[in-house]
């Protein structure tokens, strides 16, 4: 992996004010989005931002219209859609069993540690908790099965980038995520941050940085633009932007460092405000191959065969 650079005025130093670049970006993301809005021509109706939806936005503007209701909400949980979270959750829940020395002993079996939070998982929670839950006492076996494989994985590659034990100074996303961020006066939209972890203490100073950990690697365009959408939502969720965002590898052990920037906050501002600006071109235009955007995700669109710029990409 190639670490991915963004030109911006460097925010790092003594003189650093990270509240108020975050308060810019709460500024800049929610002028945007009301001018997004109002040029509509009817109700956009409810608009969440997530990573996902930046990405496909970055990727391929006219498919992510084109995807439809179905496509821009949560797709629902899967072995592959819940792999991270139970990870996120197995391990989080790994750590609270061991002394605040964090795990000066053996290391952590990934596969067990997964299983037994799939053993535990409380029913009647809202999350991946409770769809796991529901598994168990379906007697699902096989979908519990990949799951538990999928998420052991995620644990695994965790803990091969990060070492053992782990720093004392981070934290596992897990139950412990800011809330969404709504811009003031728009109720239906919202932005969320997809972080997996956080090194270092959230402070005024800003001195922390947002970990994304993916269990295998990625093209550099992708990486540079997941750990500057993560820069910008976790600005607008905590309204301290944070220091750098990591990206890790798994399957390599990578770790690849975003500094955060004006630059990378006003690029992943712009991301954001994006997928709301495409929502409301959808209403009119939706799926259009003039101004499709050829990329590697060409080979798995549905449009590709209507599309001659994903013809060209594949």
């Amino acid at each position: 992996m190639t670490a991915p650079t963004v030109p911006g005025v460097p925010l790092a130093g003594r003189g650093r004010d990270a509240v108020g670049a975050a308060d810019r970006v709460r500024e800049a993301v929610a002028a945007g989005v009301e001018a997004a809005l109002a040029g509509a021509s009817g109700p956009v109706g409810k608009v969440h931002v997530s990573w996902v939806a930046a990405l496909d936005v970055a990727a391929c503007p006219a498919a992510f219209r084109g995807s439809g209701a179905d496509g821009w909400g949560f797709p629902g949980w899967s072995a592959a859609t819940g792999a991270a979270a139970v990870g996120r959750a197995a391990l989080d829940a790994a750590l609270d069993g061991i002394d605040e020395r964090r795990g000066l002993g053996p290391p952590l079996a990934p596969l067990e540690v997964v299983r037994d939070w799939i053993r535990t998982a409380p029913a009647g929670d809202g999350g991946v908790a409770g769809w796991v839950a529901e598994l168990r006492a379906d007697g699902d076996a096989g979908t519990l099965a990949a799951l538990a494989a999928g998420a052991g994985r995620w644990v695994a590659g965790f803990l091969r980038t990060f070492g053992w034990p782990l720093p004392a100074d981070l934290a596992v996303a897990a139950g412990m995520r800011p809330p969404a961020w709504r811009p003031p006066g728009v109720a239906d939209v919202t932005v969320a941050g997809g972080a997996d972890a956080r090194l270092g203490r959230v402070s005024g100073a800003g001195r922390f940085a947002l970990v994304v950990h993916r269990p295998g690697g990625g093209g550099d365009d992708e990486l540079r633009d997941r750990a500057t959408f993560e820069a910008a939502a976790g600005a607008l969720t905590r309204g301290i932007a944070p220091e750098a965002v990591v990206v890790s590898s798994g399957d390599t052990g990578e770790r690849v460092r975003l500094a955060v920037d004006d630059g990378v906050l006003a690029a992943g501002s712009r991301m954001v405000v994006a997928v709301v600006e495409q929502r409301v071109v959808a209403l009119d235009r939706g799926f259009d191959p003039a101004d499709a955007t050829p990329s590697p995700r060409c080979r798995w669109c549905p449009h590709r065969p209507d599309c001659p710029p994903g013809q060209a990409r594949s």
